[in-house]
Formats: structure tokens, C-alpha cells, sequence
């Protein structure tokens, strides 16, 4: 009897042991979420204007997963030298960075943004948006420091840039008039 007890507690303790689910971030466990305010401006001489999002994620302890939002504006630079009366530039995507160490008062933080959007050119007509919309791809690798302000609301100082492709040269801009560098503020508030 008591062999019988022994053996079944062994399998059953065995069977626990290899019922254990495996999954890619088995090991990272989730510490928090949050939602976030971005603010970019061109470092060049404005030729990549002032960019304004948000965006949100999950973190799992030092690193944080999620996505994001951006439109941009101020582009009257490139509008002297042709017919074009206002240009838009939105773009969202994949939102992937790193606090180290994210528990002092000052760290260093960094992120990159992977996002589509297109480059617009909108008109006044009610029942047609956009005169020319140019699909584009986007990658805004950045780095900096950020400090916390509270349990639930951090600020990130960077300084980064941004990699446009896919602009429609025919139109009077180029990939260059749409990428460059730029100095960033992000607002972030949540659960950290």
C-alpha cells in the first residue's frame, strides 16, 4: 500500500511537472500598462516639423511592448515651390523600449517605433479626403533619460530620428523632406 501511494504521487507530481505550459515570454512577467502622450520636434533646421501622438503598452519589468499613434504638421516649408496648399503625415504601428534601471528617480530610456502611415495631401472637398496619399513606412529609433515623476507617471527626455520611405517624388517632396533628427518628450502614465 504504501509503494502504491509513493507511485502515484510520483506520477502525479511528474505529470504537474511536464503540464507546465511553455510560451515566449514564460519568463517576463507583466508589471504593469500604460497609456502615453508623444511630442517630437525637428532638430534640422524644422524640416521635419512637430509630430503629436500617443500611445500605450504592457511592461514587463524593464521592457515594454505596445503600439502608437503620430500626425505631424508644420510642413509649409516644402509647400513654396509648388501648388500644394497643406501637407499631413500620419503614421502608427509597433512601440518596443527599455528603462534601465527603471526603479531610480533618473534612468535611461530608449525606444523604437515601427509604424505605416501615408503622407496626405488634403483638399476641401466633403466627399473627397485626400488628393494624393503616398503609403510610407516609418522607423523612429530614439534614446534618452527619463525620470519619475510619481508611481504612476514618468517623463522621457530623447533625442532620436526618424527614417521615412515610400514618399511620392513626383509630388515636389522627397524621403529626406519627411526624415531627420529630432528631440522628443513622452508622457507616460500607468502601472510601472
Amino acid at each position: 500500500m504504501k509503494s502504491f501511494i509513493i507511485t502515484t504521487f510520483m506520477l502525479l507530481f511528474c505529470g504537474a511537472i511536464f503540464a507546465q505550459e511553455q510560451t515566449l515570454f514564460g519568463r517576463s512577467h507583466v508589471t504593469g500598462g500604460f497609456g502615453s502622450m508623444i511630442f517630437e520636434y525637428g532638430l534640422n533646421d524644422k524640416k521635419i516639423g512637430t509630430s503629436i501622438g500617443g500611445g500605450g503598452g504592457i511592461v514587463f519589468k524593464n521592457f515594454f511592448l505596445g503600439g502608437y499613434g503620430v500626425g505631424s504638421v508644420d510642413f509649409n516649408y516644402l509647400l513654396d515651390n509648388n501648388d500644394l496648399e497643406k501637407i499631413d503625415i500620419g503614421h502608427g504601428g509597433l512601440w518596443l523600449g527599455i528603462t534601465v534601471p527603471t526603479n531610480k528617480l533618473i534612468h535611461l530610456y530608449a525606444s523604437g517605433r515601427f509604424g505605416w502611415g501615408a503622407v496626405d495631401i488634403p483638399v476641401d472637398d466633403p466627399n473627397f479626403q485626400f488628393r494624393d496619399a503616398d503609403q510610407v513606412f516609418v522607423m523612429t529609433p530614439e534614446a534618452g533619460v527619463e525620470l519619475n515623476i510619481a508611481r504612476w507617471f514618468r517623463v522621457a527626455g530623447t533625442v532620436g530620428y526618424r527614417f521615412l520611405r515610400g514618399a511620392n517624388e513626383n509630388r515636389g517632396y522627397t524621403n529626406d523632406d519627411f526624415s531627420g533628427s529630432h528631440w522628443g518628450l513622452t508622457l507616460r502614465f500607468g502601472g510601472f
